[in-house]
């Protein structure tokens, strides 16, 4: 049997044995029961989409989990855990780092360094686990007195919100353009962008407002909102074959609000125009 680390943190189902350092993590009660509930539901539905090798679908579950309660740590280590294995290794420190990020304000140093040395172990060096360790050094001088007071406090974390897209895909020869209508009253984008894996912007398009009550091309699921804005973006074979079968996205799209580039979440309509539709929906 494997001895990684990443592996077990996927695989674990009940607390650690209690020889492991982050067994003596004390974790609050969840704010209510219906938010802990919804936290396991997604939980338990991102271990049966992985089993059945829904990679991308069981990732969305444990995002969603930890949006709900960012700091439980279960769905915080799983996650980390999937991006890991996946060998986006950057994105798993920032898992751990964000953790961090929302323990330290409410006082549990402990747990805080724990939890670094939970990813160290799992990770290595990284810039994003230093930075970390930083801020708990700086928590922990905030302890002593006299001291505190040339400590600078420590920001309350938030969670920066998403642009919601829906997405058709259209066939035009040899290219593939990928329309996507989107964006909230609160949130109008004004360009989306294209990034490949190494941050390198692909392709930026300004998007064209939708009136009111006018109608876009992508289908509005009842209960949801239509969107505010629409663009056209040029997409790869590569891109529209791991559509087709379920495979991650070799990209990520962000959307321009105000003077800020947000992360833009896309969910396919599965609209295929001038070609046959995917036997697999990716959201």
């Amino acid at each position: 049997m494997s001895d990684d680390l990443r592996l077990r943190a996927l695989a674990e189902v009940s607390p650690p044995d209690a020889s492991e350092p982050e067994a003596r993590v004390d974790l609050p009660e969840p704010i209510d029961d219906r938010s802990h509930s919804d936290v396991e539901a997604l939980k338990d539905g991102a271990v049966m989409l992985l089993e059945a090798g829904n990679r991308v679908a069981a990732l969305a579950l444990l995002w969603s989990a930890v949006a709900i309660d960012p700091i439980d740590l279960g769905a915080h280590r799983r996650l980390a855990a999937m991006l890991a294995n996946a060998g986006d290794v950057e994105g798993a420190a920032n898992e751990y780092a964000r953790y961090i990020d929302f323990v330290l304000p409410l006082g549990d140093v402990g747990r805080a360094t724990n939890e670094l040395q939970y990813g160290a172990r799992m990770l290595g060096g990284h810039a994003a686990l230093h930075e970390a360790a930083e801020k708990i050094a700086t928590a922990v001088r905030a302890l002593v007195p006299g001291i505190a007071a040339s400590t600078p406090t420590l920001p309350a974390p938030h969670l920066l919100p998403k642009v919601p897209f829906r997405f058709c895909i259209h066939d035009d020869g040899g290219l593939h353009w990928m329309q996507l209508e989107g964006g909230t009253a609160e949130l109008t984008p004004s360009a989306v962008r294209l990034v490949d894996r190494d941050d390198n912007v692909i392709e930026t398009r300004k998007c064209i407002p939708l009136a009111p009550g006018q109608k876009g091309h992508a289908r509005v699921p009842e209960g949801e909102t239509p969107g505010v804005a629409w663009v056209v973006l040029s997409v790869s074979d590569d891109f529209v074959a791991a559509l087709d079968t379920g495979k991650p996205m070799p990209y990520r799209f962000e959307a321009k609000v105000g003077d800020e580039w947000l992360v833009a979440t896309v969910a396919d309509t599965a609209c295929r125009l001038g070609r046959r539709s995917p036997n697999v929906a990716v959201s």
